[in-house]
């Protein structure tokens, strides 16, 4: 700080200990005329710009308590093919680890079981067909569950089935009903993910690879379906399955008709858990996997 700044400092300190305690009231308040008003106002900013700079000569930047926060730079992820195949390969271990899960606590038995097991091994031959086609671009592939629907998809749901004693839930009334019906979730997005990958993969190879795997997905969610649903099946005319084709009888159905030319793209609703104390179960939003939930090549190295 200068010396005339020092000694300007020291008469407004003075200044300040004079009249330190007066009560000037009313008296003062009225005869303060518009010219001493605005001299008394240029005074105060120049004892606040006094203050502010005897903090150092060279600091010109706004005064402020406490340190700004480091700027986070965002990190430069575009979505490419590699990044679309190892997110691909991520929803097939998520869809690996619930019928893993499943089977594991033995809550399927007779046909759910064979079912559940002949899906269980389609996802395998899809992770490692993704995986595959991952590396052939020179990628790596990323052989676990999708981490962000794991979390706040897969995990939560499954608790809600098997109970979580640590977390007080109770194991579900019917875990059969539950498990197929997020069976059924899985399988639609599954096929939902490869329909909206299409479009994004810059690789027409990879598009076809990509519809083929869908359309499988597909037909797993036709098949739960119809095992939650036998009474709404219909026939390619759109007219109900006569009771003599329906799941009771030996005789197959005849075909399926699919409700558009595409399937749907939009989150899937499922409910699972026992109900609370007012009768409502829990219900879930599964959806395709998002920007945030893409497995981008960077995040092998966190």
């Amino acid at each position: 700080m200068s010396n005339s700044n020092r000694e300007e400092l020291q008469a407004f300190s003075k200044i300040v200990k004079a009249t330190q305690g007066a009560d000037f009231g009313p008296a003062l308040q009225s005869s303060l005329s518009r010219r001493r008003f605005f001299i008394a106002g240029g005074a105060t900013i120049s004892f606040g710009a006094l203050i502010a700079a005897c903090g150092g000569s060279t600091n010109t930047g706004i005064a402020r308590l406490g340190e700004a926060p480091t700027k986070t730079e965002l990190v430069d992820a575009p979505v490419t093919d590699i990044a679309l195949l190892r997110t691909a390969t991520s929803l097939e271990h998520n869809a690996i680890f619930v019928y893993e899960t499943v089977a594991a606590a033995g809550l399927l038995s007779g046909d759910a079981a064979t079912l559940a097991a002949r899906f269980l091994s389609d996802h395998k031959a899809h992770a490692e067909a993704t995986a595959s086609l991952t590396e052939k671009l020179g990628g790596k592939a990323y052989n676990e569950p999708n981490p962000r629907l794991q979390t706040i998809y897969i995990e939560p749901a499954l608790r809600l089935i098997t109970g979580d004693d640590a977390s007080g839930i109770p194991v579900t009334d019917d875990p059969v009903a539950d498990v197929l019906a997020l069976a059924y979730a899985l399988e639609t997005i599954a096929g939902s993910t490869y329909q909206v990958y299409v479009p994004m993969l810059a690789d027409s190879a990879l598009r076809a690879a990509a519809i083929g795997i869908g359309e499988q997905e597909a037909r797993h969610a036709a098949v739960i379906g119809s095992l939650l649903n036998p009474s709404r099946l219909v026939s390619s005319f759109g007219l109900s399955i006569a009771a003599e084709y329906q799941e009771q009888t030996d005789v197959p159905a005849a075909a399926y008709a699919v409700p558009s030319t595409f399937g749907t793209k939009a989150p899937v609703p499922v409910v699972l858990g026992a109900a609370n104390e007012s009768g409502i179960r829990t219900s879930l939003n599964l959806e395709t996997p998002s920007l945030n939930s893409m497995v981008y090549e960077y995040l092998d190295g966190e």
